[in-house]
């Protein structure tokens, strides 16, 4: 994926488009279930996307270490591979989720950080819509490609508390702008 995709991804976390907003004409949906309160789920989410890709910007590819420093303490206790309990209930049994419905073993830190790489990743963040107080439907510029590497996006939404994570599922632009709701969400 080109570069310029990353370009405003940051401030799309911050500061979600407008309804009316130029994107691309596809994207790649996934639909969450979340254990907590989706208002909460999303919250959680946006603050570890954000740590991620802030660190992306910054790290050393060709380094053997990325720096974790930005990364939520809590997410960092659930990303320590076959550790699936911590502090953070909703993390821990979105850990436990992630691995019954995947079967897979929870991600490593690092080799979750290093998925980041901006000549690697096939998908740039584009924004989340709340359906209900249970399910969010995140939405990501996966260039139009239905199938694409993002089993860390998917560790990602389980960690912040999801209980099923459905997609990727492709949507038009026009689609995003109709479920776009409440900017704060």
């Amino acid at each position: 994926m080109s570069t310029s995709k990353f370009v405003d991804e940051l401030e799309r976390i911050d500061f979600p488009p407008a309804k009316g907003a130029e994107g691309p004409p596809v994207f790649a949906t996934f639909l969450v279930t979340a254990n907590v309160d989706a208002v909460d789920y999303v919250t959680k989410f946006r603050a570890v996307l954000s740590a991620a890709i802030r660190t992306a910007n910054q790290a050393d590819f060709d380094s053997e270490v990325i720096p974790e420093t930005l990364i939520p303490d809590w997410f960092a206790e659930v990303t320590r591979g076959s550790v699936v309990v911590g502090r953070d209930h909703a993390a821990s049994s979105g850990s436990q989720y992630y691995v019954s419905r995947r079967g897979e073993e929870p991600w490593e830190l690092q080799d979750w950080l290093f998925c980041f790489d901006p000549q690697l990743r096939g998908w740039a963040w584009w924004d989340v819509t709340q359906l209900s107080n249970d399910l969010v439907l995140l939405w990501v510029d996966s260039s139009g490609e239905p199938a694409f590497p993002c089993e860390e996006f998917r560790w990602l939404a389980y960690a912040c508390g999801a209980k099923n994570v459905e997609g990727p599922v492709l949507m038009r632009l026009s689609e995003w702008q109709q479920s776009h709701q409440d900017p704060t969400t």
